[in-house]
């Protein structure tokens, strides 16, 4: 405990005598964990944007006017039973009727023609959503089924494909740059801290030389320089922190109205994950730093 606290005592205040080389090097590790944070930032927007519209497409399935409801659910108990099926929600033809008016309601031309009509023209509808947007086509298969032909009158499904792939191919280019970015940041902190470290060696080569004369260890030698660099990851993960959390806070509404419908709350995400979000930001700068450290101590005690 006595070399412990003796290696802190001179971490911190070799800290100290470097005071602005060591602001130099907290606001690179800074600069360093916020762009890892905005890769997965990016990361998880995209995730859970892509994810939201893959839940939001459906198969709609129109039936004729003529046919029979126990016709309708026969099939819709058929479908349920397909693996590839998450959910078949059935909607009597009346229902359609309602919602069909409501959809049109500002179109006088379809508010009149049905009017005149005496009869429903509309059918029963199947909503079917599939568990995996890749089972669409198995589903469009069974529902090509020739028996059903003279029943189906038409089956819809929204063209969702596009989306995903625009927005996939958005948010991976984005995640690119932004990756390129942070690795351009881990470099130049992992370069900041080696020499940081160095000139702190270098500053303190007198004493190092006497604790060298009188047999101290290397490990000995090494710890107050490697506690110094984790003197830098700890203040950086927490500034890193106190300035991540008023951006997202600051962001999330534009980004909840951009993905409206969603469910896209950084803010809330933040909070939710403080503590893994802070570890994991606390361990890449302790990496960083710790790595920077036994590099510049290693080649000095070869010297």
């Amino acid at each position: 405990m006595i070399s412990f606290y003796r290696a802190l005592k001179f971490a911190f205040q070799s800290f100290k005598r470097n005071v602005w080389l060591s602001a130099a090097t907290i606001l690179i590790l800074v600069l360093t964990l916020f762009s890892v944070s905005l890769v997965g930032t990016i990361n998880f927007i995209g995730d859970r944007a892509i994810r939201s519209v893959k839940d939001k497409v459906d198969l709609s399935v129109y039936f004729y006017p003529e046919v029979g409801e126990k016709e309708v659910q026969a099939i819709q108990a058929r479908l349920q039973t397909l693996p590839s099926v998450k959910n078949v929600n059935y909607i009597p033809k009346e229902q359609a009727l309602e919602e069909f008016i409501e959809k049109h309601k500002d179109d006088p031309v379809i508010s009149e023609t049905l009017e005149i009509l005496d009869d429903n023209p509309l059918g029963a509808t199947l909503v079917i959503q599939a568990k995996d947007i890749e089972k669409y086509s198995e589903i469009l298969n069974v529902m090509s089924d020739p028996n059903y032909s003279d029943m189906i009158y038409e089956k819809d499904i929204e063209d969702y494909q596009t989306i995903i792939r625009r927005l996939t191919n958005m948010t991976d280019r984005i995640y690119q740059i932004t990756f390129v970015i942070s690795m351009i940041f881990i470099i130049i902190a992992i370069l900041v801290v080696f020499n940081t470290i160095r000139i702190t060696i270098y500053t303190h080569r007198e004493e190092i030389g006497i604790m060298r004369l009188v047999g101290a260890t290397n490990w000995f030698i090494r710890g107050p320089f490697i506690l110094e660099s984790m003197i830098y990851a700890v203040i950086s993960t927490i500034i890193s922190v106190g300035i991540l959390y008023p951006i997202l806070r600051l962001v999330s509404p534009q980004v909840t109205t951009f993905f409206e419908g969603y469910n896209l709350n950084l803010a809330n995400y933040f909070s939710d994950h403080f503590i893994e979000i802070l570890g994991l930001q606390l361990i890449v700068a302790l990496v960083l730093s710790m790595i920077s450290s036994m590099i510049a101590v290693g080649r000095h005690l070869r010297a």
